[in-house]
C-alpha cells in the first residue's frame, strides 16, 4: 500500500485549505492483477479501476458505512466507464467499498477495501459578492417552551445571521416567519429593502407562543412565502433556516421533502430539547453542514460563524451552477416493468457528462447514481421495481463544477401476464370444472369467459385473484365450449389463455305414447 499526500482544493466545500487540513489519499490495490484507486475527500470518494479484460455489461460500486445512521449507496455505470465519484458521504466515517463487474444482472466477486472519509474543516471566510442574489427565509419556532427571555436571544442570533448578507431588492432578500400552532409572517421577502430595515424588524418582532407545528410551518413557507407576488425571483437560490427548541407536534417529513423538492435548501438549528434525528430528516444533506445543535440559548455564538459560512458557500455554489446551465426538455419514455429511458436536450456549454440520481419517490435512502458516457443526452435506467414512480435528477457536469439539476418523475409498468396450463375436468351434462396456474404479478381477479364453439352468447364470471379454479354451470349437454381466461390487474386485463371443454351427452328420455286405434 503506497500513500501519497497532496494539497488540493476541497471539492465538497470549494475552499482552498492548508495541506494538513485537507488532502486526498491515493492508494492502489492489486487483486487478481486489477488496479483499484481511491481519491478521498470529506464527503466524496472517487473510485477508479482498470477495465475488465472480459466482456462486461457494466460495473457496480457499493458503499457501506460502518457507522449507524449513515446512508448506504450503490452506483451503476456502463462498460466504458472506469471511474465514478460517490457523493453525499458522511465525513470522518469508515466505508466498505466494493467494486463488481456485471454481466447482465449477474455480479462478479467484488474487489473490496475499507476507507475512511476525511473530517470537515472550514478554515476560510466566505464573502458574498455584490452581484449575489438569494431568497432567505428565517423560520423561527415561537412556541411556549422557548420563553420570553430566551426569545430575546433568538432575536440576537437572527441579527447575526442577517448581518452576514448584502441585503437589497437586487441582492439578498430576507423573510421572517414565526410559527407555533399556526405560522405567522413577520415580513415578506419584498417587505424590507436594506439591512437597517431588516435588523430593526428582527429586533422588534413579537413573541407569540403556542405549540410546535413544524410541518405546517414548512408547508406555509412553500405555499405562501416563495411567491412572485411576495418578492421571490425566478432562477435565484432559495434558502430556509429553521430554528427550533423541541420536537414537532405534527407530521414533518412529507412537508420537509416537498419543500426541498421545490428547490429550497433547508438548514436546521436545534436548541436544548430539539431532536437531532428530526432535524436531519428535515434539512438537506450533508447533515454535517446543514444541521446544528446547541445545548442552550446562550450557545448560539458557537455555531453562528460556521452556519453563516455554510449558508454563504451553498448560495455561491448554487449561483455557479445556475451560471453553468441545466438540461432542457427532460422526458421519460420506453417504460417497461423494470426500466425506462430518460432523454433531454443538452445543457449549454462544454458539458463533460451528465450525472443522474434516481430513487422511488419518497425513499431517498435507496438513491442510485449513474452517469452518461461523455455528453450523451439519453440513458436507460435498469433494475427498477415494477409499477413504481421514480424521481430522476439530471445534472450537467463541467470541468468547473456541476450545473443546475432538473427533475422528472417516471413510472414503470405493472407486471402483467397470462395464467398458464388451463385444464378442464369433471365434465357433466350441464357443467365443467376449470383450473389453471396463477398469472404473474398482483392479480386482482380472473375473468373466465365461455361460449359454445358453434356460436352463441358469450358468458363470463369473475374469480378472486388468489383462486385458480372455478365451475362453469348451466351449460348445454353434448356441447363444445370455447374458454377464455384472463388475469385482471389494476392497469387492465392481461392476454387471454384459451382452451376448450365439452359437456357430456344427455341420456335418452322415454316418453310414453298413447293413441286410439283407427
Amino acid at each position: 500500500l503506497e500513500i501519497f499526500w497532496k494539497s488540493v482544493r476541497n471539492s465538497d466545500l470549494n475552499l482552498v485549505v492548508p495541506p494538513l487540513q485537507s488532502f486526498f489519499f491515493f492508494f492502489c490495490m492489486f487483486v487478481e492483477r486489477k488496479q483499484f484507486f481511491l481519491e478521498v475527500a470529506s464527503k466524496s470518494i472517487r473510485v477508479t479501476w482498470e477495465a475488465s479484460i472480459g466482456e462486461v455489461s457494466g460495473y457496480k460500486v457499493q458503499m457501506i458505512p460502518m457507522m449507524t445512521g449513515s446512508k448506504r449507496q450503490e452506483l451503476y455505470v456502463g462498460p466504458g466507464q472506469t471511474s465514478v465519484v460517490v457523493r453525499d458521504l458522511s465525513p470522518d466515517t469508515e466505508y466498505q467499498i466494493s467494486l463488481y463487474a456485471l454481466k447482465g444482472l449477474t455480479p462478479s466477486d467484488p474487489v473490496m477495501v475499507m476507507q475512511k472519509t476525511q473530517p470537515v474543516k472550514v478554515s476560510v471566510e466566505c464573502s458574498l459578492g455584490v452581484d449575489v442574489q438569494a431568497e432567505v427565509v428565517l423560520l423561527v419556532d415561537g412556541s411556549y417552551s422557548i420563553g420570553l427571555a430566551n426569545f430575546a436571544k433568538v432575536r440576537a442570533f437572527l441579527e447575526v445571521l442577517v448581518n452576514s448578507f448584502d441585503i437589497g431588492p437586487n441582492k439578498v432578500q430576507i423573510s421572517l416567519v414565526q410559527y407555533s400552532r399556526d405560522p405567522h409572517t413577520e415580513f415578506y421577502l419584498n417587505t424590507h429593502h436594506d439591512l437597517p430595515a431588516v435588523v430593526k424588524a428582527v429586533r422588534t418582532f413579537p413573541y407569540r407562543g403556542g405549540s410546535t407545528n413544524t410541518g405546517r410551518a414548512m408547508t406555509y413557507v412553500r405555499d405562501k412565502i416563495f411567491l412572485d407576488v411576495r418578492g421571490a425571483r425566478p432562477n435565484v437560490p432559495r434558502v430556509t433556516i429553521l430554528i427550533t427548541d423541541g420536537k414537532s407536534s405534527d407530521a414533518f417529513q412529507d412537508p420537509a421533502t416537498k419543500l426541498r423538492n421545490s428547490d429550497v435548501e433547508i438548514f436546521a438549528v436545534g436548541v436544548k430539547d430539539a431532536v437531532r434525528s428530526e432535524l436531519e430528516a428535515i434539512a438537506n444533506t450533508p447533515v454535517e453542514t446543514h444541521v446544528y445543535t446547541v445545548e442552550d440559548f446562550d450557545a448560539f455564538e458557537k455555531i453562528s460563524k460556521e452556519l453563516t459560512q455554510s449558508i454563504c458557500l451553498r448560495i455561491e455554489q448554487e449561483l455557479r451552477k445556475r451560471k453553468l446551465g441545466s438540461v432542457q426538455d427532460l422526458k421519460v419514455s420506453e417504460e417497461t416493468t423494470e426500466s425506462f429511458r430518460v432523454s433531454w436536450q443538452p445543457a449549454p456549454g462544454a458539458v463533460t457528462r451528465y450525472r443522474l440520481t434516481y430513487e422511488p419517490v419518497g425513499d431517498e435512502r435507496t438513491r442510485v447514481e449513474t452517469a452518461t458516457v461523455g455528453a450523451e443526452t439519453t440513458i436507460v435506467l435498469l433494475g427498477l421495481l415494477p409499477k413504481t414512480t421514480y424521481r430522476v435528477t439530471v445534472s450537467p457536469e463541467y470541468s468547473s463544477g456541476s450545473g443546475v439539476p432538473q427533475q422528472i418523475d417516471g413510472t414503470t409498468k405493472e407486471v402483467r401476464g397470462s395464467p398458464r396450463d388451463l385444464r378442464v375436468f369433471d365434465e357433466t351434462t350441464s357443467s365443467m370444472k376449470v383450473s389453471w396456474e396463477a398469472a404473474p404479478g398482483n392479480v386482482l381477479q380472473y375473468r373466465v369467459a365461455y361460449r359454445p364453439s358453434a356460436g352463441g352468447t358469450k358468458k363470463e364470471l369473475s374469480v378472486k385473484g388468489d383462486n385458480t379454479a372455478s365451475v362453469l354451470k348451466n351449460l348445454q349437454p353434448g356441447t363444445q365450449y370455447d374458454i377464455f381466461l384472463s388475469a385482471r390487474y389494476q392497469s387492465g386485463l392481461g392476454d387471454a389463455l384459451e382452451g376448450q371443454g365439452t359437456t357430456l351427452e344427455g341420456n335418452p328420455v322415454s316418453v310414453p305414447l298413447f293413441w286410439v286405434p283407427g
